[in-house]
């Protein structure tokens, strides 16, 4: 049954509140949550379900397409357009005396600095390794540049970091918008059974495909001159091989590093790790906002090693990963460790009240309203 219906034409989700607004709204976006019961393998799900929300909210009777979907959609017949991906730029493809208002949904940053970034980390790993590892980047071939440019205006997910390089090429107004953290845990009570003393040696990397675009290369060659700490690997690294292949020895061979299965969140095994873990390590070349670390860090009290690429306000709670250099995250894992125990915990604490304030859904939602509000008027 499932295999049928993925193998089904696409179709738009129609009206999806049911609403009798006279205005109509597209949203091209991860069409899943739309037609299958919500879940949490990635927050760009909610993310969807949040801007449909938020338009039906304004006014709009909402349609929604799949991102991806090479469906030929009279665009005429919408006031609005939000969202990204295919369905979303191919309204500029079309001749047409009626366009919509067009808001671009920006989750990563903008594709040249993003290109620069993974080959950046590229050619470091061959130059320091001898091995060219392309399945490991994230070369963005196409992208959305240029249509930044004639846009009505851009939501960019993340903080200035990310949003200021999209103000500088273009007029239309730009609005960044941090992530949410999805709760399924009470940090409170997970920081109030964990066993500092042993997880303060213990460190998460927990991140999606890009393997040396995300850092781990880094992160492993760090964590092997230092065998007192402990590296958790959560993700699905089998999926590059020449990767893994590359760092037998790190990931297979260290005492101190473990390679785990996929964290989902909500899991045993997701609960486990924040019980587990101190530290969440995420020395990435380009992100939009970075979601697994978010998860990890509002659910659990985890403090964030981090790249400012991540788009992720450190505050005063965070460590900053200087470069995406291997001497840059050795300093940053060694500024953490040495952390007093009354240090650790007031870090761990002012996380918590930071991410659960500035990353929560709901101002997530109240952010994207007010954005939207203040492009189409």
């Amino acid at each position: 049954m499932k295999f049928r219906f993925w193998n089904k034409k696409p179709k738009t989700v129609i009206n999806h509140f049911n609403s009798n607004y006279p205005r109509k709204a597209l949203v091209s976006a991860v069409q899943r949550p739309f037609i299958k019961p919500l879940n949490f393998k990635h927050n760009n799900q909610i993310e969807a379900v949040e801007i449909a929300q938020v338009v039906h909210e304004l006014g709009y009777q909402v349609d929604v397409v799949n991102f991806s979907s090479t469906l030929d959609i009279d665009y005429t017949k919408y006031d609005l357009l939000v969202g990204s991906g295919a369905s979303f730029e191919h309204v500029f493809m079309k001749q047409a005396k009626h366009r919509p208002k067009t808001i671009l949904y920006i989750v990563g940053a903008i594709t040249p600095v993003w290109n620069r970034a993974s080959l950046r980390r590229l050619q470091d790993v061959f130059q320091r390794r001898g091995a060219w590892l392309p399945g490991s980047g994230r070369i963005v071939s196409g992208g959305t540049v240029g249509f930044e440019k004639v846009v009505d205006g851009l939501i960019v997910l993340g903080n200035a970091e990310i949003a200021d390089p999209f103000r500088a090429v273009t007029a239309s107004p730009v609005h960044e918008l941090p992530l949410f953290y999805i709760q399924v845990e009470d940090a409170a009570e997970i920081m109030k059974a964990r066993n500092l003393s042993k997880a303060r040696k213990h460190f998460i990397w927990f991140s999606g495909s890009g393997l040396v675009h995300k850092g781990l290369d880094l992160v492993l060659e760090a964590f092997s001159r230092h065998p007192e700490l402990h590296l958790h690997v959560y993700g699905a690294i089998e999926a590059e091989a020449d990767f893994v292949r590359e760092y037998h020895h790190e990931l297979h061979e260290l005492p101190n590093v473990h390679v785990e299965q996929w964290l989902l969140v909500g899991s045993p095994e997701f609960k486990a790790a924040l019980l587990g873990n101190a530290f969440i390590v995420c020395p990435s070349a380009a992100e939009g906002c970075c979601s697994a670390v978010l998860n990890v860090c509002g659910n659990g009290g985890i403090v964030p090693i981090i790249t400012k690429e991540c788009g992720i306000n450190l505050e005063d709670y965070g460590v900053l990963v200087g470069d995406t250099t291997v001497e840059a995250v050795e300093t940053a894992l060694l500024q953490a460790a040495s952390f007093s125990d009354q240090e650790l915990e007031r870090r761990m604490r002012r996380t918590v009240a930071y991410i659960q304030v500035e990353h929560s859904r709901e101002r997530y939602h109240q952010r994207m309203k007010a954005a939207i509000q203040s492009i189409v008027g």
